[in-house]
């Protein structure tokens, strides 16, 4: 049965945080005691702020100039270190802001990367530099590395923990609890959807509403949980019958809907076939079948699927009826009046 999944953070995200945490605060030191600054905190400003619009922007599946614009952020946020303390100076907090990137948007292999890119950033510098460029400091350097790995490390169980909520809560949303299957929201959100492929593709549909015929009784005889039982039974059965492909709900009681994707009606009846011979007679159910005409909304197709199911129940209930097909007639032919004349009198 279909499923819905989270989407990725959105590239208008990516930009706003790419303005907010890295462009505008390179902006606001590079304006903050002008005089002061050496000619490489400016070369690293430029390219800080062109290489985080870039990530924003680009899409990951040009792998090379995302992947040289992600991690080129933080070696360009270190020249801003350059004779202005090094791992000490205040400007360093400005790699961290990078880290926060990394934590928040990057994949596994990304961060531990960055971690690593990062770490050689704080260290590297007053090895291979040193004074004055970059003063040698290895508290500083080892704070550094410190909180910018465990920003990075936090904010991805953080993002994961609120990943996995989020795709609870949309679950459970669109899914019926006592069942599993979708409830009458996500059959509203994905039946439609199955309408419009098969208009693209062409494929048959049939609905299908299915009802216990004895739910009532099952109710006051044996209790609700009895009741409860018959249905979850009835689930899996259905799920066991048909498709992954198809489209299964249950829109409330014991009223059971299924879309049946790319099925036709000796398709779709066949499975109803095996889904009675399979149900226990204390769960026996009534079916209306429907076929789309490939013209009728959702709602439409549904309202003559329920009309053949109260068929069905006014039979004697444990029987399958088939909604007549809606078809429009064809429009009348309009001739000009001579050639209409004409016509009449041949005939």
């Amino acid at each position: 049965m279909r499923s819905s999944s989270l989407r990725p953070y959105s590239r208008a995200r990516l930009l706003a945080f790419a303005i907010v945490g890295i462009v505008l605060p390179v902006l606001i030191a590079s304006e903050t005691d002008r005089s002061a600054h050496h000619p490489l905190f400016y070369v690293g400003a430029a390219i800080a702020c062109i290489a985080s619009l870039i990530a924003a922007l680009v899409p990951r599946r040009r792998r090379v100039v995302f992947c040289v614009a992600a991690f080129g952020q933080l070696p360009a946020l270190t020249l801003l270190q350059a004779y202005s303390g090094g791992a000490g100076s205040s400007y360093s907090l400005l790699v961290v802001m990078a880290m926060l990137w990394f934590g928040l948007v990057a994949s596994d292999l990304e961060m531990v990367v960055g971690m690593v890119v990062f770490a050689a950033c704080c260290v590297l510098p007053m090895v291979l530099i040193g004074s004055p460029a970059y003063p040698v400091s290895w508290g500083h350097a080892s704070v550094l590395v410190l909180v910018g790995m465990v920003i990075a490390v936090s904010l991805r169980a953080v993002t994961r923990e609120l990943a996995t909520l989020a795709q609870r809560f949309a679950q459970e949303a669109v899914v019926d609890d006592l069942t599993g299957l979708l409830n009458r929201r996500g059959w509203r959100y994905t039946a439609p959807r199955e309408l419009v492929r098969a208009a693209r593709s062409g494929n048959p549909i049939t609905l299908v509403t299915l009802d216990l015929d004895n739910f009532k009784e099952l109710n006051d005889e044996l209790g609700h949980a009895q009741g409860d039982h018959a249905l979850s039974d009835t689930a899996e059965r259905i799920r066991a019958t048909l498709r992954a492909g198809d489209v299964v709900a249950r829109l409330g009681g014991d009223e059971f809907v299924a879309l049946l994707t790319n099925s036709t009606l000796t398709g779709s009846l066949t499975a109803i076939d095996r889904l009675r011979a399979s149900t226990p007679t204390r769960e026996a159910f009534s079916a209306g079948v429907a076929v789309w005409d490939r013209r009728e909304d959702l709602s439409s197709l549904l309202h003559r699927s329920d009309l053949a199911l109260y068929a069905a129940k006014e039979a004697g209930g444990g029987r399958t009826e088939v909604a007549p097909t809606q078809l429009e007639p064809l429009p009348a032919l309009e001739f000009p009046d001579d050639e209409q004349d004409q016509r009449l009198a041949a005939g």
